[in-house]
């Protein structure tokens, strides 16, 4: 059984760690972490699911496997914030943008605020009149182009566009009201 293990271990490194070695510098990672963070990866994913992971098929391996060096690489990103070795005025603007980008990436109070606010843009849609709202369905939240959406509606350009500036004030004035618009 052990032998099963280390031979699975060898194969999966072989088969992956190209990828994640790309995967890696495109997220920013420092070369000199690369490696630890890849092997870390593969160990975790053994440990955790050595035995299981006999009997799954690839694409369950390949996706705990990801999951393993997504959370590894989060990991590298909040310890760096946590030792105090990011700041504004950082000499890496691309190391910099990527420790946010993973700072902000799970913070559970912004989740829950920008659904409140998507919430109460689509009370706000809804409650538009039935020529307005259907335009913003289409344009704001189905992300339709302006010629699709005349197409569908069956309307002019300008009237379409028009529209979406009306729209966008009566968004801006409903938001300004509850305090949700700067």
């Amino acid at each position: 059984m052990q032998q099963e293990q280390n031979d699975l271990l060898q194969a999966l490194y072989e088969e992956y760690q190209g990828i994640f070695r790309f995967m890696a510098f495109k997220n920013g990672l420092p070369e000199c972490e690369v490696d630890d963070i890849i092997q870390d990866t593969f160990f975790s994913f053994m440990r955790y699911y050595g035995k299981k992971a006999l009997r799954w098929n690839e694409s369950q391996i390949k996706g705990a496997l990801m999951k393993i060096f997504e959370n590894r690489c989060i990991d590298y990103f909040r310890r760096l914030t946590r030792k105090g070795e990011t700041s504004i005025d950082a000499e890496d603007p691309i190391m910099e943008y990527h420790i946010l980008r993973y700072q902000m990436r799970h913070d559970i109070c912004d989740t829950l605020i920008l659904r409140e606010e998507l919430q109460k843009i689509r009370e706000c849609i809804m409650a538009m009149r039935p020529k307005l709202s259907q335009v913003a369905v289409l344009y704001m939240i189905e992300g339709r182009s302006v010629e699709e959406v005349c197409e569908i509606l069956d309307i002019s350009s300008p009237t379409c566009r028009m529209r979406i500036s009306r729209i966008r004030k009566h968004l801006k004035k409903e938001l300004i009201k509850t305090g949700q618009f700067p």
